[in-house]
């Protein structure tokens, strides 16, 4: 049999769901089945029109039971918030009328060790109906988690994993820009910082997928978080920056084992800094790739979180997934693709 193409549902339609929709409808127009988002400003709409594409005759509703599908698998792609227990009674909802899920949610991509409880709710009922629930993007997601695990492939031993990624947030949409903190005091970032409500979400949760892909043990997390401050007035896209403030976050968490490994993450989100992402492993050999000008995240997690549908649909496996359970992930090109 051969699957000519997945049907996709969007839900939510920020930033981010907006750039899925628009890569999901230039790659195949027909896999796009519904688009969902509560936006009174939204809902009516063409897709079409969000996108900046003709009129496509798909228009935005505000519920999932409103999306008509004859497929035995469709899938939602979903994007609307970090917090894995806020945005459970969506993923719930989406499960319940058909849907397996591919989240952008954060804290999704490895939630057992913050949330075991709620994961395995969500666990139970994906399998209860068949189906799978997977937290995937960028980062976390890829360049500091799964693409690490990859590149472990070609050591006999790993005694340390460093990931190195430098983003350049001037070039990043506006909600991105204020959850670094940029154009805040540091006394403000600081007691953001101190009261856990600024800066990147997920980055434990990919030392815990490491650890977790390579059969790790951990036995603490340590997590730091600093502002970065601009030392001279600058101009950067979307806003004004003065001597003093803050223009973004120097994040590192690490993760140690009873026998002395090490996963060490490292995260500047920064305006004007020079973007590249380094992975470096330590074992038998040492081990260095780098991605110069880095990975950019708005559209290449559309493009993750699609491709990671593509895979969950092939897959079929029920229950909460994280990225080191489904194999190596790739762009399917499923008009060739055949289930033996």
């Amino acid at each position: 049999m051969t699957i000519q193409y997945s049907e996709f549902a969007v839900f939510g339609l920020g930033p981010i769901g907006i750039e899925i929709v628009r890569s999901a409808y230039q790659t195949n127009p027909q896999s796009i089945i519904g688009v969902v988002d509560i936006d009174p400003d939204k809902v009516g709409k063409d897709i079409g029109f969000l996108i900046n594409e003709k009129e496509t005759n798909k228009c935005v509703v505000p519920h999932i039971q409103e999306v008509n599908t004859k497929a035995d698998h469709p899938i939602a792609l979903h994007a609307t918030g970090s917090n894995a227990q806020q945005v459970w009674p969506q993923i719930k909802e989406l499960l319940y009328h058909g849907f397996s899920v591919v989240s952008t949610c954060e804290q999704l991509s490895f939630p057992w060790h913050r949330y075991p409880l709620l994961s395995k709710e969500i666990d139970d009922y994906a399998k209860a109906k068949g189906l799978s629930v997977i937290g995937t993007g960028i980062n976390p997601g890829y360049i500091m988690d799964t693409m690490a695990i990859s590149f472990t492939t070609v050591l006999t031993t790993v005694n340390q994993i460093k990931v190195i990624r430098k983003v350049d947030v001037s070039k990043r949409r506006l909600p991105l820009q204020k959850k670094v903190g940029i154009g805040m005091t540091r006394e403000e970032f600081e007691l953001l910082a101190q009261r856990n409500e600024i800066g990147h979400v997920g980055l434990e949760e990919s030392v815990r997928l490491i650890a977790y892909g390579l059969n790790w043990k951990l036995s603490n997390v340590i997590n730091t978080i600093e502002p970065t401050i601009a030392s001279e007035n600058m101009t950067v896209p979307l806003t004004t920056l003065k001597r003093g403030d803050v223009m973004g976050l120097h994040q590192i968490s690490t993760g140690k084992t009873v026998d002395g490994k090490e996963i060490s993450l490292d995260l500047t989100m920064s305006a004007g800094i020079k973007q590249e992402d380094e992975i470096v492993i330590e074992g038998n050999e040492t081990q260095r790739l780098i991605v110069p000008n880095g990975i950019f995240g708005d559209t290449a997690t559309a493009a993750m979180i699609i491709n990671t549908a593509k895979q969950i649909d092939a897959l079929r496996k029920p229950g909460l997934l994280t990225m080191a359970d489904i194999g190596v992930p790739r762009n399917i090109n499923q008009s060739h693709f055949v289930c033996i």
